[in-house]
């Protein structure tokens, strides 16, 4: 049912000009859910503030083309020559030269509709990364899917960690790469589990999630070897080692994007 709705919302939904004259960029990364990106990009490509919907496809057995039944002079179809990982998205929304990016998962199906509220959650509030899903971590806790993230959806919060559906300025993308630098990472397209991170400490505060419940979620989101936080049994660990590295590094960092440390420490042990 959620499907045929989707399906319709696509062909015959109400259709968004720009938002307060501004426009955005979309990024969508795959590798094992090709099937999946026609639904996406159709969706984004229905809103007339989309000027570009970038898809790159990290399995070198598939041609992306192929799977994507679109014809629209915004779309951009990238098959890559090597093994990308999630934090390619980082790389790419850089590339796209868009003041505004909005990133999301292969498993999270927008309408048009939800493309627009997407986006208009970003535009009122440019301090920090926006999204629909996301984490608090606390320490010493042990929530059900045995992390001490414990997982926040359908809400107005604010959150450690934004998850699956990103909302962000170039200013942050600037931010997320000299995270990177000091805490060792190099090549951004070869980060796997925690480019979700190094995003949300790129605002001048904790970034926030937003009441939109996608049109439909794809069903291997939870899938063992599709899904990596389902296929990987040090996920969570590496998260937990990298979110401390990243935390510390951005309370230590002496710019003017950065609050004060005990400022910063007192909200963590508030979550």
């Amino acid at each position: 049912m959620r499907y045929s709705w989707l399906v319709i919302s696509l062909r015959f939904g109400s259709r968004s000009g720009t938002i307060g004259g501004k426009t955005c960029a979309v990024v969508l990364l795959t590798h094992n859910r090709p099937q999946n990106l026609t639904i996406l990009a159709r969706g984004a490509l229905s809103n007339e503030f989309v000027t570009k919907v970038v898809v790159s496809n990290s399995n070198r057995d598939v041609r992306i083309a192929e799977w994507i039944h679109v014809q629209d002079p915004r779309l951009v179809l990238i098959d890559e020559t090597r093994r990308t990982q999630p934090g390619h998205r980082l790389v790419f929304s850089r590339d796209t030269g868009s003041r505004y990016v909005l990133a999301v998962d292969d498993d999270i199906f927008f309408s048009p509709v939800q493309w627009r509220d997407f986006f208009s959650s970003l535009l009122p509030d440019e301090d920090c990364p926006h999204g629909i899903t996301g984490h608090l971590y606390r320490p010493g806790t042990t929530s059900s899917n045995g992390s001490p993230f414990h997982h926040l959806t359908g809400r107005e919060a604010v959150v450690d960690v934004l998850i699956g559906a990103y909302a962000f300025t170039s200013e942050h993308l600037n931010r997320v790469f000299k995270l990177a630098e000091l805490v060792g990472i190099g090549d951004l397209s070869q980060v796997r589990n925690y480019d979700d991170i190094l995003l949300s400490f790129a605002g001048t505060k904790r970034p926030g999630i937003h009441a939109i419940n996608p049109a439909l979620l794809c069903a291997s989101a939870s899938l063992p070897g599709v899904a990596l936080w389902k296929s990987d049994n040090q996920f969570w660990d590496e998260r937990v080692r990298v979110f401390q590295k990243v935390r510390d590094a951005r309370l230590a960092m002496n710019s003017p994007w950065s609050e004060r440390p005990e400022q910063h420490s007192q909200e963590a042990g508030r979550s």
